[in-house]
């Protein structure tokens, strides 16, 4: 038998109306975490599901060999907010983060992740080695060319943190909990692995929608200073054009001598001056708006329950395996 990793890790999970997967998924996570780690735990986030979620996750008490944590939110607070409330609980050295219970990954990249990890680095992501949809490439461009920092951000299927990197990014105050740019303004060492996808269900997050754009637009204002650029460039190009409108009137009225009113000229430079000028208060807006939000100080989550399930004593791994035979048979 294979001696297992000593060190205690944690398995930071979200779920919102997964009935269908969300029994296969822990089962499949504690198989491969209970095969490679002596000591772990599993931290589901129930974001305020509406279907069988719940009482199907309920059902994985069955097979847990390690500890399982179910964080009941008291209303839906989307992906990043949701994660922060289970990632405050884990108590791991190492913490697995997985935002999407239908794994489209093959479970033993876990220990790719933590064979990196222990070589070195404080983060360690895997990404998918196809392509981007085009609406994900642009935001990723547009973050990653008008960020404070040098963030180079790009899609996560699953991460894996330490301890320190996970205590850095809790202590940022930032209230726009978006969990890739935190974990770059930390400074540790980050590195990626990439796989190739597996043939999977559809999520309905996975397509794009209000919560995704809304995400969008938070992370391009707070993580860069695009808004501002485009205000400075967009101020210079209205500058510019009302000079160039001034000497196109004083051309007009020193050597045409068959001009019109100049009804036109006026109409063509107060809409574009406007265009400008609502562009420029609208992105004005969205900074003070941040602002209102920092002044507020509301919690990051908030929850109706928490669920603790202690796993069954198994004197070794062909019990454990016969209980799961058992159970998918009662099933």
């Amino acid at each position: 038998m294979a001696v297992k990793e000593q060190v205690f890790v944690s398995a930071v999970v979200y779920v919102r109306n997964e009935g269908t997967r969300v029994l296969a998924g822990i089962e499949q996570l504690n198989a491969a975490l209970a095969s490679i780690f002596k000591h772990y735990e599993i931290i589901l986030i129930n974001d305020a599901s509406s279907d069988n979620t719940l009482e199907n996750a309920r059902k994985a008490y069955e097979v847990l060999l390690g500890n399982m944590t179910i964080i009941n939110l008291s209303r839906k607070h989307g992906i990043e907010q949701a994660m922060n409330a289970g990632l405050v609980k884990s108590i791991g050295d190492f913490i697995f983060e997985i935002e999407n219970i239908n794994f489209e990954y093959p479970l033993e990249i876990i220990q790719s992740l933590y064979k990196t990890a222990v070589s070195g680095y404080d983060i360690v992501a895997a990404s998918p080695n196809t392509g981007l949809k085009i609406t994900s490439k642009l935001f990723y461009k547009v973050i990653n060319y008008f960020s404070h920092l040098n963030l180079d951000l790009k899609t996560e299927s699953i991460r894996l943190v330490s301890r320190r990197a996970l205590n850095s990014m809790l202590n940022l105050k930032e209230k726009v909990r978006y969990r890739k740019a935190l974990y770059a303004y930390t400074g540790f060492k980050k590195q990626f692995i990439s796989y190739s996808p597996i043939a999977k269900l559809s999520s309905p997050r996975s397509k794009l929608n209000r919560e995704n754009v809304s995400t969008a637009l938070d992370v391009i204002v707070s993580f860069s200073n695009i808004g501002l650029k485009a205000s400075h460039y967009l101020s210079i190009a209205f500058f510019l054009f009302s000079i160039s409108m001034a000497i196109y009137a004083f051309y007009n009225y020193f050597f045409n001598k068959n001009i019109v009113e100049g009804w036109t000229t006026l109409m063509i430079l107060i809409s574009f001056g406007f265009t400008g000028l609502f562009f420029i208060v609208g992105m004005l807006g969205e900074y003070i708006s941040r602002l209102l939000i920092e002044i507020q100080n509301r919690p990051f989550y908030t929850t109706s329950s928490v669920e603790l399930y202690k796993p069954k004593k198994y004197k070794n791994d062909v019990d454990y395996h016969s209980d799961r035979e058992v159970a998918a048979t009662k099933e």
